[in-house]
């Protein structure tokens, strides 16, 4: 039994952390304690560990650290950590790490920055948006001081696995296996089902990409749909279940339940269609979700709304991530709750791949405001196709980024999660991507 110290303020906020490491990661017995001293202190028999608090000790209980940018780290230090081929984030306290004779003491408050990281209580604190409402990504810590290709909240568990284990406390992993969630924010169902968009299509073409070649190969495209009845060249739901099922995985498709006057919608979730699509889906055993529209992530009314769309023909939608991955946090969260959903998949970049909540595991969510821990589990977003393509910009250099951030991954069984849009496999700027998506499924 190991016993765990800490400090008689925040207890909420510490026990969330503490909890989710010993009871969820760890397969080891342990109690938490109260006492007043500004340390957390693990115990078992005469061995101890001592991390410094230094975070929450610092402010009156109850303090709303989170509404203000002063309490974001201003300059992040890196420690070193013997049996580690990384450095470890100094976000709270020092780079101070002291083994005497088995007493061990670390400077680095990990405990807050594991906090810190998974709640993104950073990005109320910092209040910099960018066009679409969303936090500015070039403001998060991670990026400005360049680990956010780093799982750190895994990476600081394992130092603490080690300091226990060096300091004669004894602890061990769960199992856990790494897992590939291959998922499909379905933002367009059709490119020239209407008039009107081949008319745009062929136009965009000419004027805006400038290619006679796509002109033509829209143009082709359009009179094998209308008269030989192929296909759309966005219905790739067929490509990406195959894909899927020869390694044995699920696609996650996740729909926009909205209706064509709502903002930003491209589809009604009660077209003929769109049932036929899904219902296609389900009868493979693949997964349905939900993608809640633009204006949903800060109207709770609306987004209830759009869950009891979907829900009146699909059963059992319980997983999905927001539109464009607009967030109000934790509002969103909340709001998600309410409806009764159990994962979200959106905490990712959308400029960049890798870790904005430092972690490749899934993870139950902390409200800030109201100081508890929701049933509504976090799985985040490693890689996105436009922000994969974004940045790293040709198909060999994507797949190897991919492949090395999935390598990190699975060096912590953790969990890759991956999301390629079906309209972005082989259309235009797409063209000869959904080899590139066929790779990396194949390869990871």
């Amino acid at each position: 039994m190991i016993k765990i110290f800490i400090q008689n303020k925040f207890l909420a906020e510490k026990k969330y952390v503490l909890n989710f490491i010993f009871g969820e990661i760890f397969k080891t017995e342990y109690e938490i304690l109260i006492d007043n001293e500004p340390l957390y202190r693990f115990v078992s028999d005469n061995c101890r560990l001592i991390i410094d608090d230094v975070f929450f000790s610092g402010f009156e209980d109850g303090y709303k650290y989170y509404k203000s940018s002063m309490n974001i780290p201003k300059e992040v230090d890196f420690m070193t950590c013997e049996g580690f081929d990384f450095a470890f984030p100094v976000l709270f306290g020092k780079d101070e790490l002291r083994n005497e004779d088995g007493f061990i003491f670390c400077g680095n408050d990990i405990i807050a920055a594991i906090f810190f990281m998974l709640t993104r209580w950073e990005e109320i604190a910092n209040n910099s948006k960018d066009i679409h409402n969303r936090f500015n990504e070039k403001e998060n810590l991670s990026i400005k001081f360049g680990f956010h290709k780093r799982p750190v909240v895994n990476d600081y568990i394992s130092a603490l696995v080690k300091m226990l284990n060096d300091s004669g406390i004894e602890v061990a992993l769960n199992n856990r296996e790494f897992r590939v969630f291959l998922t499909h924010d379905v933002d367009y169902i059709a490119r020239y089902d209407k008039f009107g968009k081949i008319v745009k299509a062929l136009l965009g073409d000419i004027f805006r990409r400038k290619s006679v070649k796509t002109f033509l190969k829209t143009f082709k495209a359009v009179c094998k749909q209308k008269f030989a009845k192929a296909t759309d060249v966005y219905d790739k739901f067929d490509f990406l279940m195959d894909i899927s099922e020869k390694k044995n995985l699920k696609s996650n498709f996740y729909f926009i339940p909205g209706l064509k006057t709502e903002k930003d919608v491209q589809y009604s979730i009660f077209h003929k269609n769109v049932k036929n699509i899904i219902k296609k889906i389900k009868n493979r055993n693949h997964i349905i979700g939900i993608h809640p529209s633009y204006s949903s992530f800060n109207n709770s009314s609306q987004l209830r709304k759009e869950f009891n769309r979907i829900s009146s023909f699909v059963d059992g939608v319980s997983e999905g991530r927001q539109h464009y991955l607009r967030y109000l946090i934790p509002q969103t969260f909340r709001d998600w709750e309410a409806c009764n959903l159990k994962v979200d998949s959106g905490i990712g970049f959308y400029a960049d791949i890798g870790f904005r909540a430092g972690i490749c595991y899934e993870y139950p969510i902390f409200d800030i405001e109201l100081r508890n821990q929701l049933a509504l589990r976090e799985r985040p977003l490693i890689v996105m196709d436009t922000a994969l393509r974004a940045k790293y910009k040709t198909k060999e250099n994507c797949l190897n980024q991919v492949l090395k951030i999935a390598n990190i991954v699975k060096s912590y069984n953790g969990d890759f999660v991956l999301l390629w849009h079906n309209s972005n496999l082989s259309v235009n700027e797409w063209e000869g991507w959904d080899s590139v998506y066929q790779k990396i499924v194949e390869r990871i």
